[in-house]
């Protein structure tokens, strides 16, 4: 579900290209239907006004703000959600977080700490306001650590780099496993050519992130890809790009 879009140099999306190119990106949301729960992944920007000011120019449509867009792709309202998992705390994959009040909120516990005390250089993309750190809200938090199985099918899996309690989710279907990359990936080009994001906590493990995706996906929905269908399972991973699975016996 799209939900809104970002004016950014296109460097940030992928590391040391297209400096000085000016790109409007998606800002995307995910349902997971038929998990047997009602799950929501990222729940984009919570108000475009403040984004533009205070981050980079932001645009939502009406028909964009998660409530509709939820409504409109799976008919759902937010107080029927029962998980919302959040690949990461920025504001871009938080902001709708306090729509659901209703829901159980599950990350990385990494994340979670990390978010309190970031870099400097990523301050500004987390806020506090969006996360809900009251005393209340804190106890509907579920704080994972490692691969974790949400639902039968769904399955949190860390993928540090981005930010060093990252994490992407894994949905079991009939056509194969799409990732939901969150920022991990940007884009598909990130994964296929083994390119970092351009905002990036730890370049090595950012690395070693996208080689676990070119190992798991069939498809992949990467965190602000153009390309993504709405309403799709997202982009098929090219033959190419794949590592099979190695194992080992004694």
């Amino acid at each position: 579900m799209p939900t809104g879009w970002l004016t950014v140099d296109r460097s940030s999306q992928v590391y040391g290209r297209y400096f000085g190119q000016q790109i409007k990106v998606p800002v995307w949301s995910t349902a997971i239907v038929g998990a047997g729960k009602k799950i929501v992944v990222d729940t984009g920007i919570h108000d475009p006004g403040w984004v533009s000011n205070f981050v980079c120019p932001c645009e939502q449509a009406p028909e964009e703000k998660l409530e509709r867009a939820l409504k409109e792709y799976v008919g759902w309202s937010a107080d029927e959600v029962d998980i919302v998992i959040n690949t990461h705390l920025h504001y871009d994959h938080s902001g709708g977080n306090t729509l659901f009040k209703n829901a159980r909120f599950v990350v990385q516990a990494k994340e979670w700490e990390y978010a309190g005390h970031p870099l400097p250089t990523q301050a500004t993309y987390y806020q506090e306001f969006l996360i809900g750190r009251e005393p209340l809200a804190y106890f509907r938090w579920q704080f994972v650590h490692g691969v974790t199985d949400i639902v039968p099918g769904v399955r949190v899996v860390p993928t540090p780099g981005h930010t060093p309690g990252h994490q992407s989710v894994a949905v079991d279907t009939e056509e194969g496993v799409v990732l939901i990359a969150g920022d991990c990936a940007n884009c598909m080009e990130n994964i296929v050519d083994l390119v970092p994001v351009g905002i990036v906590h730890e370049t090595l493990a950012e690395m070693g992130s996208l080689t676990r995706i070119r190992q798991i996906a069939d498809f992949v929905i990467p965190g602000h890809d153009p390309n993504v269908v709405p309403g799709s399972a997202g982009i098929a991973l090219p033959a190419g790009a794949r590592i099979a699975h190695v194992t080992t016996s004694n």
